[in-house]
C-alpha cells in the first residue's frame, strides 16, 4: 500500500502526459470498475490525442467498456486541455486541495465529487477522501453513519466523518481511505 501511495507522489513530479493519464483513468473510472477502465485507457493512450470523439468511443466500445458515448464525448472535451493540465491545477492544489477539488467538478465534465478527489490523490494529494461504496460500508459497520450520497452535502459529510477518524490515527485522509479500500477488497488498483 505504502508503494502505491510513493508512485502517487511520484505521479505530482511527473510530467503532463502523467496528469492527463490520470485524468482520463478518473473519468473513465467513474460508474465503472477500476479494472474495466484500466483496460478502455489502454485502446486509448498510444494516439489518444489523434483520435475524434466517434474514434473515442468506437476503440472503448471495442474494449468491452460500458458507457463508451458519454465518456468519449468528455475526453474529446479535455483534450483541448492537454499541455494546461498540471499548469492550472497544481497551484490551485499545493494552496488548497478543497478549491483544486472544487474547480475539477466544476470545470470538467464527467468527474465528480469523487472522482475528482481520486484524480488529486492520484498525482499527489492525499487531504481529500474518495468516499465509494467501500468507504461508506466501513463507516456504517463502525456505526458512523448510515449515508448514502445523493447530494454533494453527503459526500462532505461522510468526508468530514472520515477526516476525523484519519485525525485521531495521524494519518492523511488520503491513505486511510487507500487502506480501507486495501482491507475490503485485498487490493490495491485504486
Amino acid at each position: 500500500m505504502l508503494e502505491r501511495a510513493e508512485e502517487f507522489r511520484l505521479n505530482n513530479r511527473a510530467g503532463e502526459e502523467v496528469w492527463f493519464r490520470e485524468l482520463i483513468l478518473c473519468i473513465l473510472t467513474a460508474n465503472s470498475s477500476f479494472i474495466s477502465a484500466y483496460k478502455a485507457l489502454n485502446y486509448l493512450l498510444d494516439d489518444i490525442l489523434f483520435l475524434e470523439e466517434k474514434q473515442i468511443a468506437k476503440r472503448l466500445k471495442e474494449s468491452g467498456y460500458r458507457f463508451y458515448n458519454l465518456k468519449a464525448k468528455y475526453i474529446a472535451e479535455i483534450k483541448k486541455y492537454y499541455g494546461y493540465i498540471k499548469l492550472k491545477i497544481k497551484p490551485i492544489a499545493d494552496y488548497s486541495q478543497e478549491e483544486a477539488r472544487d474547480f475539477l467538478y466544476n470545470n470538467i465534465n464527467g468527474l465528480g465529487l469523487k472522482e475528482s478527489s481520486h484524480f488529486l490523490r492520484n498525482v499527489g494529494y492525499f487531504d481529500l477522501a474518495i468516499i465509494d461504496r467501500h468507504i461508506l460500508k466501513f463507516l456504517n459497520e463502525i456505526g458512523t453513519t448510515s449515508l448514502k450520497i445523493k447530494k454533494p452535502k453527503d459526500y462532505y459529510l461522510a468526508e468530514s466523518l472520515l477526516k476525523s477518524i484519519s485525525s485521531n490515527l495521524n494519518i492523511q485522509v488520503g491513505l486511510l481511505d487507500l487502506y480501507i479500500f486495501f482491507k475490503q477488497t485485498n487490493t490495491i488498483v485504486k
